[in-house]
């Protein structure tokens, strides 16, 4: 809703209107906050008026503030345009480059800025920080490049070199924004401000289609696009000037020389924006980009120029502390000098130089207006400071959330004959403040927007977000906000209800093989991949066909000493065979045919027997036990699942369906819910817990730490407020008392949800009905916690949660005794933590808290002693004293240590030092900085759960691992932090679970005689053993796949003109392979050929010949083959053993072939049109034919069925 009529009011104010008066020359009006906003939409209307350009760019001391100012604009302004233009989350000098969404929206401002038209007012809001930031010049010259179906003129090439002049990456596949890739006509380019990367098919010079793609499958979005607009994706265009400058300057700077290199060739590298005073000749500032005669207003002068100062000292700082990241590979920042942030008084003499004008709004009253009335200045004095100006008005008092209070004073107001305003943010808490006052016998109207004036004897209440309220006695007129009315705080609203993540669905992870890296062939045994190759291949005889074939190199351990080692060539339709090794350090290779695999498999699956009789008898009477059957949803599960405030992940959507149809089955559910930290967990749990309670059963939630406790009680409280759902904690916060009551009413099943620690394992804690038991970060409950647990009911439903499942959960998940759910959608929004690694040192450590308080975040610095930890905290606050810093430890007494998390959320502290008690579950998203002193001595999944602390808004997050640099470091202990280190993309939690199998070399599994057995065969190959030994306790028949030769003349693979990266050709090949298997699904083979269709184009003929091949491929198979291999003239199939009846329809039909062997084999002359060799097609449905009236599978059904 607009309220313009709020400004007008105002203007009845003597003082005020002197002020808007003044808004042609460079003005400081004194002012409390609320009147910012009326003061700047006075001030632009007084323009348009006087006819000057319309642009404001309103500048606040943060970002937060910036974006609530430009909220409240848009509604006191008519038509306006607001865009905010935000700062790099990264400093000018680092390697890192800023995220190309950031960049998008900048460069979106500055378009906008260009192209504006001088007809409606235009307002851009940035921190001090984004106005302070150097720019390049002319980011504007170089045009978007606009794409649509239908237009010509658009030769691919072309397009290719404009996206690589506007610093988009060149790769094989796109996944992040900034990024293309060219496969025959087709580009995909992912533009850094859209929500999808497009995917744009050309024919010849005219875009035939274009749509979107998802980035997880990479398969297209339904719906097409009409238009597709490529701005640039960084802030330092490689234009042939740029390029042609770093090449000639890589010499002069031989500590960026390989980015420099890199940028010659005009590939876009981390962290170039680093070099842009060295590359680009004009480094110009924000205000160089607005219209002539601009306006810029400064608010809170006081709080924005001591930002300023800060941001170029701790800029300078961090140059000294040359932070080396171990990510980008141990490099210091460059210091160019030039690319310094700009000062205020810089600033305000560009505007001034293009005729602008330059506007303070400050809450403090500098006294000079009252003085120069007063007379008690002299005249000259007095012209100089007419430009200050001060507005008669005060600030609504606070009434701290007290309704009363607020109420009182606005049926006050109204007595005297004032006109008042009342705004909130939604319509529902209009409509409570409405029902509050007219309960209270004051008059009061909803309206939908204040145009004209405003009545007195009524308060009006409207949908409007103002920064603040305020009250003008010259206009005997009052404004009151929600923060007023309610005593809410309306920070920068961090419930925004996201977008819908795309779907993932089979998520496309090539295998990614590096010649070098280990993998295990199921009958060969373990042997390093050496490279893909193309080879000839001959059928052989007379008139021998030659194809081409791709194959993967292994390389296995030489069968004579001395030799090298023995090469075994895997076709790429075998590569369901392989799977990348994961066990020891370095496994030593096996002999090709060899028995060292033999027995190391046999001795492996011996073992695996005797877990197998284990895990089946746990699991069957997991079956046996009978559980309780939950009835379907109720219309009130759909309520409290309606007001979640963001859009679900379609994982979650997907878990949540899981997790309640297990729950509506009379088995007992035992579910892994896996999801990295901060993807959602909770939320899943909510509402399985109100499931449950919906059916009159209770529900217990189990957490490690007690401050979760408090969190998830605050969270679950606030999700079933307005239900008649009574959620109580139990931990050592509470008192005996309340402990009492609690342990009292599960008792008599007065309470319904029970969260605490694992005293609610304790024999005293006796439930009414237990229906869902929910265990939070499940890694840290040890055995004997798990044990209460089965004794507690076998036939409780259970939902476990983790980030970083321990070993045995995970096996137990992959094997199938439970089931596992896994949430691997990140919110949208997020990015990676950056991580540094590298020894302690105090001036990167003050560096580090300094950056973050920067933007306004918090720090959690992980001192785990608490002997020293109060001497650390006296440390951190002589190193950086401006920082307000607290301690929480585990020995703390409860009063104590809630006051201090509790402050810590309440954002009066800006470090917390604290020992790994925040560990688990602590969710405060303005904390953006972790430092984790002596990081080697923790374990791999508390790391990555401590790293996980941080990172959950929308702003990047740094985690800082230090170790003493005085005490050498420990083998594993290099590895884990080393892993940390690569780990660091959204959703790792598996990868590093998986590292931490390998580390502590997967032994803890389900014993220590595991381990050996895993480094011998490889993770992937020991779980598919432990599958299958499950299986066949089940009594199901488990033949392991057999392994196929089918060797045919026929031209079939991926040709490089197709798909040119050699991951992508072998992740379609893998994706074939596994489609061919006997056990794939009947549509797996179209799914395939879709896919490719639908990323690469439509597939050339040699694919469609591996299509076929493949669906032959499968045939054979299911009629469980060996060998169908052309040789010569004729086809061998092995084995052939063929009943009478089918040896009679042999001869009939095939009256040349002949069974070899007594069945072992079968040899047919292959059919010849006219003596020379069938076309491809027809040979692969004459074989086809064959298999069909020798092994027919419909007959092989009916068998199975009368058996």
């Amino acid at each position: 809703m607009t309220v313009p009529g709020i400004v007008r009011a105002l203007e009845q104010d003597e003082s005020f209107a002197d002020a808007v008066s003044s808004a042609s020359r460079d003005v400081d009006v004194s002012a409390p906050t609320g009147l910012d906003a009326p003061l700047l939409a006075a001030f632009l209307r007084r323009r348009i008026d006087s006819g000057r350009p319309p642009v404001l760019l309103a500048v606040a001391p943060t970002g937060r503030r910036a974006e609530t100012l430009g909220t409240a604009l848009e509604a006191l302004i008519p038509n306006v345009e607001v865009v905010h233009f935000p700062a790099w989350e990264t400093l000018p000098h680092e390697r890192l480059s800023p995220s190309p969404e950031t960049v998008g929206r900048r460069l979106d401002v500055l378009r906008r800025l260009a192209e504006h038209d001088g007809t409606t007012p235009f307002v851009v809001t940035a921190s001090v920080r984004g106005a302070v930031q150097p720019l390049a010049a002319g980011l504007t010259d170089v045009p978007a490049i606009t794409l649509r179906p239908g237009d010509r003129g658009h030769e691919l090439d072309d397009v290719v070199a404009g996206l690589v002049e506007r610093a988009y990456h060149r790769v094989d596949m796109v996944s992040r924004r900034g990024e293309f890739a060219v496969r025959g006509g087709i580009l995909d380019v992912f533009p850094p401000v859209a929500d999808h990367p497009y995917r744009v098919e050309f024919f010849g010079d005219e875009v035939d289609q274009i749509r979107a793609f998802s980035v997880a499958d990479q398969r297209s979005l339904p719906g097409e696009v009409a238009l597709v607009t490529l701005v640039a994706s960084r802030e330092l265009l490689l234009t042939p000037a740029v390029r042609e400058r770093a090449r000639a300057r890589r010499d002069a700077l031989p500590g960026v020389r390989g980015m420099l290199e890199k940028m010659a060739e005009g590939i876009p590298v981390e962290g170039m924006e680093s070099l842009l005073p060295v590359l680009v000749d004009d480094l110009v500032t924000l205000a160089d980009y607005l219209p002539e005669g601009s306006a810029l207003a400064l608010a809170d002068p006081e709080r924005s120029v001591t930002r300023a100062i800060t941001l170029s000292e701790t800029n300078r700082e961090f140059l000294d502390a040359a932070w080396s990241a171990a990510t980008a590979g141990a490099q210091t920042p460059v210091d160019l000098g030039a690319g310094d942030f700009v000062t205020l008084p810089t600033l305000r003499e560009r505007i001034t130089e293009r005729g602008g004008v330059w506007w303070t709004l400050s809450g403090f009253d500098s006294g000079a207006a009252d003085a120069s009335a007063e007379g008690l200045i002299d005249v000259d004095a007095a012209l100089e400071a007419a430009a200050t100006v001060k507005v008669a008005a005060a600030a609504v008092p606070s009434f701290q959330g007290n309704v009363d209070g607020a109420t009182e004073h606005v049926r006050g107001l109204l007595s005297d004959g004032w006109r008042v305003v009342v705004t909130a943010s939604g319509p529902g808490l209009v409509e409570r403040a409405r029902d509050v006052l007219s309960e209270r016998g004051i008059a009061a109207r909803i309206v939908d927007g204040i145009d004209g004036d405003v009545p007195t004897g009524t308060a009006q209440l409207t949908c409007a977000v103002l920064e603040r309220g305020f009250q003008s006695d010259g206009a005997k007129f009052a404004v009151l906000t929600e923060t007023e009315f309610y005593g809410r705080t309306i920070g920068g609203d961090a419930r925004v209800v996201k977008k819908l993540a795309s779907r993932r669905r089979n998520v496309v992870d090539p295998l990614q093989l590096k010649p070098g890296d280990f993998v295990v062939h199921a009958t060969h045994g373990i042997g390093k991949f050496v490279e893909l190759v193309q080879r000839e291949v001959s059928s052989g005889g007379r008139n021998a066909v030659k194809s081409q074939r791709e194959y993967l190199v292994l390389e296995y351990a030489p069968s004579k000493r001395g030799y090298p080692g023995d090469k075994l060539f895997v076709p790429t339709d075998q590569l369901d065979l392989l799977s990348r090794y994961v066990g020891g350090e370095a496994p030593s290779l096996s002999k090709m045919g060899g028995s060292d695999w033999a027995q190391a498999k046999g001795r492996a699956r011996k073992a695996v027997r005797d877990i197998a009789v284990e895990l089946v008898k746990l699991y069957s009477a997991r079956m046996a036990a009978k559980g309780y059957a939950f009835g379907q949803d109720t219309p009130w599960q759909r309520e409290l699942e309606e007001a979640f405030p963001f859009a679900e992940t379609a994982d979650q959507l997907q878990t949540i369906d899981e997790i309640k149809a297990d729950m509506e089955k009379s088995i007992p559910m035992d579910r892994l819910l896996s999801g990295d930290v901060g993807f959602g967990k909770t939320e899943v749990a909510v509402r399985a817990a109100f499931k449950a309670i919906q059916d009159g059963k209770q529900v217990a939630m189990l957490v490690p730490t007690t401050l979760l406790v408090k969190q998830h009680l605050e969270t679950f409280a606030e999700r079933f407020a307005g239900f008649p759902v009574k959620v109580r904690a139990l931990s050592r916060f509470q008192t005996d008392k309340e402990a009492r009551q609690v342990v009292a009413g599960l008792a008599d099943g007065s309470i319904d949800m029970v969260i605490g620690t694992h005293r609610i394992l304790t024999e005293k804690v006796v439930f009414k009905d237990l229906g869902l038991m929910i265990i939070d970060e499940e890694q840290r409950f040890g055995v004997e916690h798990k044990d209460a647990l089965k004794k507690l009911k076998t036939n409780v439903d259970i939902l476990a949660m983790s980030a970083t499942p321990i070993p045995r959960t995970l096996e137990m998940a992959v094997t199938g005794i439970r089931e596992m759910s896994t949430l691997a959608t990140p919110p949208e929004d997020r990015h990676p933590i950056l991580s540094f690694v590298g020894p302690r040192n105090d001036k990167q450590i003050a560096a580090a808290i300094r950056r973050e308080l920067l933007r306004e975040g918090q720090v959690f610095y992980v001192h785990n002693r608490v002997q020293s930890i109060q001497r650390v905290a006296a440390d951190l606050a002589e190193l950086v004293p401006e920082a307000r810093i607290a301690v929480a430890h585990g020995q703390m007494g409860e009063h104590q240590l809630e006051q201090v998390v509790d402050d810590f959320w309440e954002r009066r502290a800006d470090v917390l030092v604290s020992t790994t008690i925040i560990e688990t579950g602590l969710d405060i998203s303005n904390a953006n900085t972790i430092i984790i002193d002596r990081a080697d001595k923790y374990g791999l999944s508390q790391l990555h759960q401590l790293r996980g602390r941080v990172g959950r808004g929308r702003e990047r997050a740094y985690a800082y691992f230090l170790y003493d640099d005085g005490k050498p470091l420990s083998e594993t202990a290099a590895d884990r932090l080393e892993t940390i280190a690569v780990n660091n993309d959204l959703g790792s939690g598996m990868q590093v679970a998986l590292k931490d199998l390998e580390l502590r070399g997967a032994g803890n599994l389900l014993g220590a005689e595991q381990a050996g057995h895993i480094a011998g065969v490889g993770f992937d190959l020991y779980l598919r053993m432990i599958g299958e030994a499950v299986s066949q306790f089940r009594g199901e028949e488990t033949e392991g796949p057999t392994e196929l030769r089918l060797e045919l003349p026929v031209q079939a693979r991926i040709p490089e003109s197709y798909i040119d990266s050699e991951r992508l050709r072998l992740e379609a090949y893998q994706k074939l392979s596994a489609a061919a298997a006997a056990t794939a699904a009947d549509d797996a083979i179209d799914l395939v050929l879709e896919e490719l269709a639908d990323r690469y184009g439509t597939p050339p003929e040699e694919v469609a010949g591996l299509i076929s091949v493949a669906r032959l491929r499968r045939r054979a198979a299911r009629s469980g083959l060996a060998d169908v291999v052309a040789m010569g003239p004729n086809l061998r199939i092995a084995p052939a053993h063929l009943p009478d009846s089918m040896r009679v329809r042999l001869q009939r039909l095939y009256p040349k072939a002949k069974l070899v062997a007594n069945g072992d084999a079968l040899v047919v002359p292959l059919p010849t049109a006219g003596g020379a060799a069938l076309a491809d097609a027809d040979l692969l449905s004459w074989v086809g034919q064959l298999l069909d009236q020798l092994w027919p599978l419909a007959a092989e059904t009916e068998k199975a069925a009368v058996s």
